[in-house]
């Protein structure tokens, strides 16, 4: 077992300081507080007495108190930055302040981390920005130099050394300092702060004086340091108050100097200001180590990878202990759900040491969610050119906000009786919105519907522009949720709503009556998910637990035998290259301020660290470019592959190698069947997948066939696809009903059919002329109400309202120059026939229905007349080898018109047959004076006029031989495919009859 890096550390200041009695006077400086803890666990196991510790300190933390001052919040600094920045701009409006305020601060952080001198940077950039006003680089279509966008621009750069000092000055009259200024402090007063210090209990009596000169202060297990850093230290060593301990390895710092990673290290061991270097050390080259690179497919994967991995070690009694635990590094904290998630439920001793971004979690979403319902209103252009809005919110948002999962449970636990079946409110108003098709929503019928409940009042009331009205309806929302929470055993989600208390209350503070005033809605919004990012979930835990779950920051100056490493993909670790300051890269390379480059240099020691005194490492990647974080796998990964395995070739220290995840079904039947599954689910849309018809099936079609009769949608759809025919006439599925914004197609037909409907009722059957003006108010009655939801005024709504005007207007143009003796006779008339049916030792009845259009008169022609919305040109005649397809075929859309066209004149002849004649609009008519023929109008191609049906049994084409030919297909079809048990339903094999079916994700298409 190799010995830790922080267990030499303690061994080595024990073993120095164990003789001059002067341990509990030492100050060590570590990392991070982690590495705190465990150096402290370290440096007692040094002894078998007890003895008082020394103070063990994170560098920030050492920093903050020496200095004796204050860290401020970064929304108090955002604050105060802009206070600040009014004074030297008058023009500077908050909102436009808002959108680099915290890159700014941010800025002047690491300029003062790095003791850049603000002088000659400032100096820069304000020279660097007179030369681009110069217009060298600009494109001929650029933006004058005289608008005030580009002047606000330039002037920006040229404040920034005046807000720079009086930002500073403001902030240490208060004794308030952001992180970078308090390194600053400390690096230029090392010797007051430092050095001469005064206290009694740090310093030595004369005795020890003599006996020890060693130093006061350790700092243990640091890598780059900033600028501040580097002098605070310097200082100290050259004081001989203080001593360095690295930690390196060989491989980096001697023999690869290419490795990123080990570039600021080598440069401080060859300055030599730390006098002797404390350590290098050969781990990487010397030490047996297996390596294991896993490319996953999706993000997801890689949290069930290292929860099997685990499990299995687990399960062979190889997981951690106490002493040596295992680390799952998470590149990507947003990692960190999935990965609880997919442990076994058995493991339950571990340490999550990175917490969990309020932003990442499911509270968050509600929030942004309500914000997205304020900012989603109703807004059109008026004639005049004004913006009007209307105060509705969009059923989008609204519906988003009631399936929240938050709001859900909030209606299990406090809306919904267990023992009632009564739909909530919240299950009214969704199925209202749904019913009534409404695209926008006025605030008062949610209430209405919501019945005033406190629930809808905090979510569905009227933001102002004031920020405290936002927090007190945020302030009733959790309260509300709270009472539900607290009675539950989700913990995660009580802790959400804690949280989220908490920093409502610290924003309330932060906004008093000056701030407040510079908000509005969208500013606040801003300030607010700015909170939200830097506030985490802490999770408690016991920090020797044997799996510890952590960033690679956390891993600072820690050791673990067996790593497992999620998302090594380029762009997540290291980072991509983002520049996320106001200085310009080279500017900023040149003033001595930290780039990208430096940043991937970290990453890359922390990297090669956690490899030094690992035994198993495992790394995962996503492969897929396509999905969240994926594609090229990281250098790093690279690097090993190519640089440190053929190093280590000749020892044989290093085993690597690489493997490929892939989904695998439960092995139930055995390797051969296993094979199967995976074939099947490749080759999902090609495999037949039939129901079988059942005794109670074919109960159920009799049954409707005697009831409701079989119709001409029914007999194509059935022929087009019989599955589908079973999903929806007998299974009973159907899409869940939603909210549509733009007219349907099948909507549309639906709503000329009506107005064609009332035009002949109201006008042409009462032989009234009507106006085009008439025409438009009856669309307009019917739009409202089949569609009073939707809005007619703008969009791909108002084309299609146009459309519908000129379709009907058109119509009814050409039907009064084309036909002057058309006499309308019926609409929308249904007619049924009953034909008998041998069905094994019993003869049943079942039906012929059909609901027809028109029935209208021309001439001595009964015309039966079906609206088509769609284009139809000419249908294709039918001549007697082609009569067998026509009759079976569900595969050409003529041949499913002509079907239709059949069976409502065969319905037309079946009645006049059977009742000696037609009786319409108090008139006879009989087969021996009149003809009887279908066909459509397609309202798309109003000049084709008349459609005829060209479907032709025999020819004489009497009434009496279309019946009894029609009769013959229509049983053929009933016992020879619907009722036949041998023919089960099936999913088609025309695949462009999947195109727009409803059930093509249950069949797999």
């Amino acid at each position: 077992m190799i010995e830790s890096f922080l267990e030499k550390s303690a061994k080595y200041i024990f073993e120095t300081k164990r003789h001059t009695k002067r341990i509990e006077n030492l100050l060590i400086i570590v990392p991070t507080r982690r590495a705190a803890y465990f150096f402290k666990r370290a440096l007692a196991q040094c002894s078998d007495r007890p003895f008082l510790a020394p103070e063990v300190l994170a560098i920030d933390d050492f920093v903050t108190k020496k200095c004796g001052v204050e860290i401020a919040d970064n929304v108090s600094l955002l604050f105060e930055l802009f206070d600040i920045f009014k004074e030297v701009d008058k023009n500077i409006t908050f909102e436009r302040y808002l959108q680099w305020g915290s890159m700014l601060l941010r800025d002047f952080d690491l300029i003062d981390q790095y003791l850049v001198d603000s002088d000659y940077l400032f100096d820069y950039i304000t020279e660097a920005k007179a030369i681009e006003r110069w217009e060298i680089d600009w494109p001929k279509n650029k933006i004058s130099t005289d608008s005030e966008r580009i002047k606000a621009y330039f002037e920006l750069f040229s404040n920034l050394r005046e807000v720079y000092q009086r930002f500073r000055q403001h902030l240490q009259s208060k004794k308030r300092v952001y992180r970078g200024l308090a390194y600053r402090t400390l690096a230029e007063n090392t010797f007051e702060l430092l050095l001469n210090d005064k206290e009694e209990t740090n310093q030595p009596n004369s005795e020890e004086t003599v006996e020890d000169s060693s130093p006061d202060f350790y700092f243990v297990g640091l890598s780059a340091l900033s600028a501040a850093q580097e002098k605070i230290i310097r200082t100290l060593i050259k004081a001989q108050r203080a001593e360095i301990l690295w930690d390196t390895d060989h491989y980096y710092m001697r023999e690869n100097p290419y490795i990123e990673g080990g570039k600021a290290l080598r440069g401080y061991r060859d300055a030599a200001w730390a006098g002797e270097w404390k350590w290098t050390e050969n781990h990487i080259l010397q030490t047996p180590k297996d390596i294991t690179v896993y490319a996953v497919p999706n993000a997801s994967m890689q949290a069930k990878v290292a929860g099997e991995l685990y499990q299995q070690w687990c399960a062979a009694e190889q997981g951690g202990t106490e002493n040596r635990p295992v680390a799952m590094v998470l590149a990507d904290e947003n990692l960190l759900v999935p990965v609880l998630n997919g442990l076994d439920e058995t493991i339950s001793d571990l340490n999550v040491t990175m917490g969990l971004t309020l932003r990442n979690s499911l509270l968050f979403t509600l929030v942004d969610s309500l914000f997205e319902l304020q900012f989603t209103v109703a807004e059109f252009r008026a004639k005049d050119g004004r913006a009007v809005k209307i105060p509705k919110y969009n059923h989008r948002t609204v519906q988003k906000v009631l399936n929240h999962p938050f709001i859900r449970r909030y209606e299990f636990l406090a809306l919904q009786q267990r023992d009632s079946t009564a739909p909530s409110i919240i299950q009214t108003t969704i199925g209202e919105i749904q019913r009534r098709n409404f695209v926008y929503l006025d605030p008062k019928q949610l209430l209405e519907w919501g019945e005033n409940h406190p629930l809808f009042v905090a979510l569905f009331g009227r933001w102002d522009d004031n920020p405290h009205t936002v927090i007190k309806a945020l302030y009733v929302i959790i309260d509300l949720l709270r009472e539900v929470y607290k009675d539950t055993q989700n913990a995660i989600e009580t802790e959400y709503l804690y949280l989220f208390y908490t920093l409502l209350k610290q924003l309330e503070t932060t906004l008093n009556s000056s701030h407040a005033e510079k908000l509005n809605l969208r500013t606040f919004k801003a300030f607010m998910y700015e909170l939200i990012r830097q506030t985490r979930i802490p999770f408690s835990g016991e920090p020797v637990s044997p799996l510890q779950i952590m960033g690679m920051l956390e891993t600072q100056a820690l050791d673990f035998e067996r790593i497992i490493i999620l998302s090594m993909n380029e762009g997540v670790f290291p980072a991509s290259k983002r520049q996320n300051s106001l200085i310009p890269w080279d500017i900023a390379q040149e003033a001595g301020l930290p780039i990208y480059r430096d940043q991937d240099a970290v990453m890359s020691y922390h990297f090669y660290r956690l490899l030094q005194r690992a035994k198993d490492v495992h790394l995962v990647y996503v492969t897929d470019p396509s999905t969240y974080n994926g594609g090229e796998k990281s250098r790093f990964i690279r690097q090993l592959e190519h640089e440190l395995v053929p190093m280590t070739k000749d020892k044989s220290t290093v085993r690597y190698q690489e493997m490929m995840v892939m989904f695998k079904e439960a092995d139930k039947q055995g390797a051969e069947e296993e094979q199967k599954v995976q074939i099947a689910r490749q080759k999902a849309a090609t495999i037949d997948w039939t129901v079988p018809k059942t005794p109670e099936t074919i109960a159920f079609l009799i049954a409707s066939l005697e009831k409701d009769g079989l119709y001409a949608t029914h007999l194509n759809q059935y022929l087009k696809c019989s599955l589908q025919y079973y999903f929806n006439r007998i299974a009973g599925v159907s899409e869940d009903e939603e909210v549509e914004e733009r007219i349907g197609s099948a909507d549309f037909g639906s709503w000329i059919h009506k107005v064609l409907e009332r035009i002949d009722l109201e006008y042409l059957m009462e032989n009234k002329p009507i106006t085009d003006e008439e025409v438009k108010a009856i669309l307009r009655e019917e739009f409202d109400k089949q569609f009073g939801g939707y809005d007619a005024e703008s969009g791909i709504n108002r084309l299609l309202y146009q459309v519908a005007e000129q379709t009907v207007v058109d119509f009814l143009r050409e039907q009064r120059t084309r036909n002057d003796s058309l006499v309308v006779l019926a609409t929308e008339r249904k007619l049924s026939a009953t034909l008998p049916l041998q069905w094994g030792d019993k003869t049943i009845l079942f039906k012929v229905a059909g609901k027809i259009d028109r029935i209208e008169l021309v001439d001595n022609i009964i015309r039966v007349a079906d609206y088509k919305t769609g284009k139809i040109e000419q249908l294709p005649k039918v001549t007697p080898d082609k009569l067998a397809d026509i009759m079976t075929s569900g595969s050409n859309g003529n041949y499913e018109k002509i079907r239709q066209l059949w069976i409502y004149q065969y319905l037309i002849y079946k009645q006049m047959l059977r009742d000696q004649g037609l009786n319409l609009r108090g008139q006879d008519f009989h087969l021996d004076n009149y003809e009887v023929t279908s066909g459509f109008y397609s309202l798309r191609n109003i000049k084709r006029g008349f459609i005829e049906n060209p479907l032709q049994f025999d020819q004489a084409n009497d009434p009496e031989s279309y019946v009894s030919h029609s009769e013959e297909y229509l049983r053929a079809f009933i016992t020879e495919k619907l009722l036949n048990t041998d023919e089960p339903f099936r999913k088609t094999d025309h695949m462009q009859a999947c195109q727009y079916c409803d059930y093509k994700e249950i069949c797999g298409r």
